[in-house]
């Protein structure tokens, strides 16, 4: 099969996993929301930070690793298999014994049990690491969904089942370690590959030479990220953290998803283009407008629904969180521009480079933080946006020197789309608006035809539209 063949097949079954199991996942969210209350949720939200830690210390960045290393064998696999068993082990005696200082950091003696037990989910993780990402590597998609299914179908279960019947914030942590255990057991009785004792040196010191740089540029990215949730946690009531955890979480489902989708599928398609500048360019450019294309209108749209959205779904506890997703919107629909110029960095392994820009990005996070943090709750949400923005324009400079796609052209082509999509927001906002008086639902389906048919109807007299290129690809399979 042609690389281009396996590109759109794999991009088809990523689809089909996001649209049906991580929906599944997401419509389970919105139940255990209803159920348990921004309490639970708040408290999820004070780990976060150290899951996000713990992910990328055990990880090592030497998953890249392996889908970038074109002639990898055994001996790589198996090193690296090691490595992050050790590691993960490590990792979880050091969250184990913290646990009672995190706890008593933010006043909740419950976080001791819960990060204990939580934490447990990085060995786990660690077991099967490298099944993923020779899978990833090979292109094999529908066999990752297909081992998905039953991890994801049946962890949702059990966290429903547990939310239902009132065990609070376990349901939440149950349903993401049942999903993994059953996806490690998979991935090991299924798959043909598995660890020898050829542990090698030379082998550890390239993987970890290219790794430890994307794990520390992964370190500095969540511990960053997550310090909105350190500092609302810390400084107002765990109510709030709650409301802006979910927020946060339903408004990068979306662009996380498509992220994933296209991530996923396009990394180990641009590592075997590596050799053809020319060809990656172009490719590169297509991907990037589709994309954007289908997240900002998207993005915006939840914006413009988001009250009567949060308050059918999720009930009216919960709409106190409307105004921090609508300011997260801007800041998510960005998420796949920055994925594809990481990638690019990644794919050439510019490793060194890839840390440098997190350390440089990471400056002006911390002075937006200082200066957000001043006016609230609000500040700090607006602050995220801010340091998007200025993120991507670090991110596409660097990789503008890599590709011939500079920071100008990117942002010329996203700006139409743009333009667009923020009038289809102002559509339906101001039909929300004006159909207030009418039920939930009226007013969510009234908005959502509305911003469809304007979004596709302008978008269909450009010829130089994404649109063109979505619709040849679904009917030609070419990119």
């Amino acid at each position: 099969m042609s690389l281009k063949h396996k590109t759109i097949y794999g991009a088809a079954w990523s689809f089909a996993e996001a649209l049906f199991l991580k929906g599944l996942s997401f419509i389970a969210m919105l139940l255990l929301a209803r159920w348990l209350g921004p309490i639970d949720f708040g408290l999820i939200g004070m780990i976060a930070v150290f899951i996000g830690i713990g992910t990328s210390l055990v990880d090592s960045g030497m998953s890249s690793s392996i889908i970038r290393t074109k002639d990898a064998d055994d001996d790589d696999y198996t090193t690296v298999f090691y490595m992050n068993m050790t590691i993960s082990l490590i990792v979880y005696a050091l969250m184990f014994y913290s646990a009672p200082y995190i706890a008593l950091f933010y006043k909740q003696e419950v976080l001791i049990s819960v990060i204990r037990v939580y934490c447990l989910i990085f060995i786990i993780s660690a077991f099967s690491a490298v099944q993923l990402a020779i899978l990833n590597k090979e292109m094999r998609f529908k066999r990752m969904t297909l081992l998905n299914a039953p991890s994801i179908i049946i962890g949702v279960g059990v966290g429903l089942y547990m939310g239902y019947n009132n065990y609070g914030v376990w349901s939440i942590i149950t349903m993401y370690m049942t999903s993994q255990i059953v996806l490690s057991v998979l991935l090991w009785i299924t798959g043909s590959w598995k660890p020898s004792l050829n542990f090698s040196k030379e082998k550890l010191k390239y993987h970890y030479n290219f790794g430890y740089k994307i794990m520390l540029s992964g370190l500095l990215d969540t511990i960053f990220k997550n310090s909105y949730q350190i500092i609302i946690g810390k400084f107002f009531p765990v109510q709030t953290l709650g409301h802006y955890e979910r927020a946060k979480r339903f408004n990068e489902y979306p662009s996380t998803l498509i992220t994933g989708i296209l991530g996923k599928v396009t990394y180990p398609m641009l590592a075997q283009l590596q050799d053809d500048p020319p060809r990656l360019s172009m490719i590169y450019r297509r991907l990037l407008r589709m994309a954007f294309f289908i997240i900002a209108p998207l993005m915006l749209g939840l914006a413009a629904m988001a009250e009567p959205l949060f308050e059918l779904i999720l009930g009216p506890e919960w709409v106190p969180a409307v105004p921090y997703f609508q300011i997260l919107s801007l800041a998510a629909m960005l998420h796949p521009i920055h994925a594809f110029n990481v990638n690019v960095l990644k794919v050439y392994g510019r490793s060194d480079l890839f840390l440098k820009l997190e350390i440089f990005k990471k400056s002006f996070l911390t002075l937006a933080l200082i200066i957000g943090f001043q006016f609230g709750v609000i500040g700090l949400v607006w602050s995220g946006v801010f340091t998007s923005v200025i993120s991507l324009a670090i991110n596409t400079y660097y990789s503008s020197k890599l590709i011939d796609y500079s920071t100008k052209m990117q942002f010329l082509d996203m700006l139409p789309i743009l333009l667009l999509a923020g009038l289809t927001f102002l559509l339906m906002y101001y039909s929300v608006y004006l159909f207030m008086d009418f039920s939930n639902i009226t007013q969510l389906t009234i908005a959502t035809l509305l911003g469809i048919t304007f979004y596709l109807l302008i978008h269909s007299f450009f010829k130089a539209s994404p649109l063109y290129d979505l619709v040849t690809i679904i009917k030609n399979r070419k990119l």
